[in-house]
C-alpha cells in the first residue's frame, strides 16, 4: 500500500489537465483529418531527457546536503566531547560540556530555520556567525591551558562546521537553472499539442491506440515533471524525500 500511495503522490490536477488537452487535441486532429507521422525520439530530446538531468541533479544536491549534514553533527559532537573530557583535573571547568551543548543546539535549531525558510532574512546568518563566534570564544580556553595541538583540533572541527553550513546554505539558495525548469515545463505544455497528429495518425493504424499512447505519454512525462519539483528543494518538507532534519539531528541524543 505504500508503494501505491508514493505513486499516487506524483499524480496531481496538472496531470488530468495535460491528458486532456492531449486527448482533446488528438481528438480534433482525427476529425480535421490532420494526421501524420512524427519522430517520437523528439519526446526524449526535448522533455525526458531535460527532466530526467533535473531530476538527478536534485538528488545529487540532496545527497550532498545530507553528507553535510552528517560532518556538522560529528564535528559538534565531537566540540562537546572535547572540552567535556579533554580538559582534565584539576585544570577541569565545570559545566563546559554543558555550554557547548547549548550551543550547538542553538545552531542546529537556527540552522533548520534557515534552510527551511526560502526566504530567511539576513539577519538569521548573522546570528548563526554570531553561534560560531561563542564556539570560537570558548575554543580559548585550550590556549590558556597551554593545549596549543588541542585548540588547532577543535578550531579545525569549526572550521568544517562553517564550510558545511555554507554548502548547505547554497543548497537551500540555488537550485535547477531557471531558464532549464522554464523549458522543461513549456515544452512539457506544448507536447500534447504538437504530437496531436501522430496520436490521430495511430487511431487510423488501429482504433484508439492514439488515445492510448497519448494517455501513457502525457502521464508519464507529468509525473516526472511533478517528481522534479518535488526533489528541486530538500528542505521544504513538501516531498517524499526530503530532508528530517530533526531526524538526523544526533545532537539531540547527547542532550
Amino acid at each position: 500500500m505504500e508503494l501505491i500511495s508514493h505513486f499516487f503522490y506524483a499524480i496531481s490536477v496538472r496531470t488530468f489537465l495535460i491528458i486532456a488537452i492531449s486527448m482533446g487535441a488528438t481528438a480534433s486532429c482525427e476529425y480535421l483529418s490532420i494526421v501524420g507521422d512524427m519522430p517520437t525520439s523528439l519526446i526524449g530530446l526535448a522533455v525526458v531527457f531535460p527532466l530526467v538531468f533535473s531530476i538527478n541533479a536534485s538528488f545529487q544536491r540532496r545527497d550532498q546536503a545530507l553528507q553535510h549534514y552528517g560532518t556538522i553533527n560529528a564535528n559538534l559532537a565531537s566540540l562537546y566531547f572535547a572540552h567535556k573530557s579533554w580538559i582534565t583535573s584539576p585544570q577541569k571547568i565545570d559545566g563546559r560540556g554543558e555550554e557547548i551543548m547549548k550551543l550547538a543546539v542553538s545552531f542546529l535549531k537556527i540552522l533548520k530555520d534557515d534552510l527551511t525558510n526560502e526566504k530567511s532574512p539576513p539577519e538569521m546568518k548573522s546570528e548563526i556567525y554570531n553561534i560560531f563566534e561563542n564556539f570560537s570564544k570558548k575554543n580559548e580556553i585550550f590556549l590558556r591551558k597551554n593545549m596549543l595541538d588541542t585548540h588547532a583540533t577543535v578550531s579545525s572541527w569549526l572550521n568544517q562546521i562553517m564550510q558545511s553550513y555554507e554548502m548547505l546554505s547554497n543548497i537551500s539558495d540555488y537550485r535547477t537553472p531557471k531558464a532549464l525548469r522554464a523549458y522543461s515545463k513549456v515544452f512539457l505544455n506544448l507536447f500534447p499539442v504538437i504530437f496531436a497528429p501522430y496520436f490521430a495518425n495511430l487511431n487510423q493504424e488501429i482504433s484508439y491506440m492514439g488515445y492510448l499512447v497519448a494517455f501513457i505519454y502525457s502521464v508519464v512525462l507529468v509525473m516526472l515533471s511533478n517528481i522534479q519539483d518535488n526533489v528541486e528543494n530538500p528542505f521544504d518538507n513538501r516531498g517524499l524525500d526530503d530532508i528530517d532534519l530533526d531526524r538526523e539531528n544526533r545532537i539531540n541524543a547527547l542532550n
